[in-house]
């Protein structure tokens, strides 16, 4: 299908460090084809749990993105304000001083995102639900993949008009799903080619080279 890239995270294993090596290991066997993002469960230990994890796959590994996930109600997500002990304060910390991104399955609000402006958010899924990220895009450090399976007819062009093109990242949402149905959406839709080609990797490249 003409990928040249893939940006993985094994975000289903528990272990973090487990899901971690694995995705190592398919960096060192595909260097130029596979680049790493660093799987952060924060049921797994606090602060120093955390920063050892992301200092080993960022500085050890070659790592060059954060994937953070919600498995249930436990995240405090819907507070409108954060306390202190919001349990992935370390990671936010983390990103913003390298300028990392972070793929965000339910963990981001605009308070988080309004925070910490030196990260760069990424709302999985975005695509399903273009409200909550029409008001997310006021903040420049925002981006949205549409790898949404329940996207409907027209949420890309949406997104598009409301927060520009050069927000919007393909995601494949592989092995959930098939990278040439995802493919297909953007190809189809009605926006210009250059929007294209932006969202199927220039971005994401960008997004990257950000990394200090």
């Amino acid at each position: 299908m003409g990928i040249d890239k893939l940006c993985i995270n094994y975000a289903a294993c528990p272990e973090m460090g487990i899901g971690n090596d694995i995705v190592a290991e398919c960096m060192r066997q595909y260097p130029d084809r596979v680049v790493g993002i660093c799987y952060i469960n924060y049921y797994e230990g606090g602060a120093e749990v955390q920063l050892a994890e992301l200092k080993r796959c960022f500085d050890e590994l070659g790592f060059q993105g954060i994937k953070v996930i919600n498995v249930n109600e436990t995240y405090p997500q819907a507070r409108k304000y954060f306390e202190l002990d919001d349990p992935l304060q370390p990671t936010w910390e983390f990103a913003q001083e390298r300028g990392a991104s972070i793929l965000c399955h339910g963990v981001v609000n605009y308070e988080i995102a309004q925070r910490y402006p030196g990260a760069n958010y990424i709302v999985a899924h975005g695509s399903a639900v273009p409200e909550f990220c029409i008001k997310l895009g006021e903040l420049p450090n925002t981006y949205w993949d549409m790898s949404a399976t329940s996207m409907v007819a027209g949420s890309l062009e949406l997104l598009c008009e409301k927060v520009g093109p050069e927000r919007i990242l393909y995601g494949s949402d592989m092995p959930a799903s098939d990278a040439g149905q995802r493919l297909g959406v953007v190809m189809a839709s009605h926006i210009a080619e250059d929007d294209k080609e932006m969202i199927l990797g220039q971005n994401m490249q960008k997004l990257i080279d950000n990394l200090t």
